[in-house]
């Protein structure tokens, strides 16, 4: 069994050879940046999922699916991508984010409640 940790570290890997590729082969632009910084976020993410959980196998209760996560990583997105087409951008990505954030928020505490049924 693939552990996340060892796909978040592949795919860090990933992104940083294309930052690494773009940044030899293009002219000096964002694009390079975008890549590179996208693999450094990762990096701690990573580095956290690696730490073993308190309270050993306990039961979670897991959605099929989360609109919500969709939804955050879209305004993560939109604001990253701020970065070359504006400020404007910016301000929508973290609208989008916050929308996101909130109703993952409100997700995860319907799972709780549902877990301790």
């Amino acid at each position: 069994m693939i552990r996340p940790s060892t796909v978040l570290a592949g795919w860090a890997a990933a992104l940083a050879l294309l930052a690494l590729v773009l940044a030899l082969f293009s002219p000096p632009q964002y694009d390079w940046a975008l890549l590179a910084g996208a693999a450094l976020a990762l990096a701690p993410l990573g580095a956290v999922m690696l730490v073993p959980r308190r309270g050993g196998e306990s039961r979670r209760v897991l959605p099929d699916t989360s609109l919500p996560t969709v939804v955050v990583a879209a305004g993560i997105a939109l604001a990253v991508v701020g970065l070359a087409a504006g400020i404007w951008m910016i301000g929508i990505g973290l609208e989008v984010l916050a929308v996101g954030l909130f109703t993952l928020i409100r997700e995860m505490r319907e799972q709780r409640r549902a877990g301790e049924r």
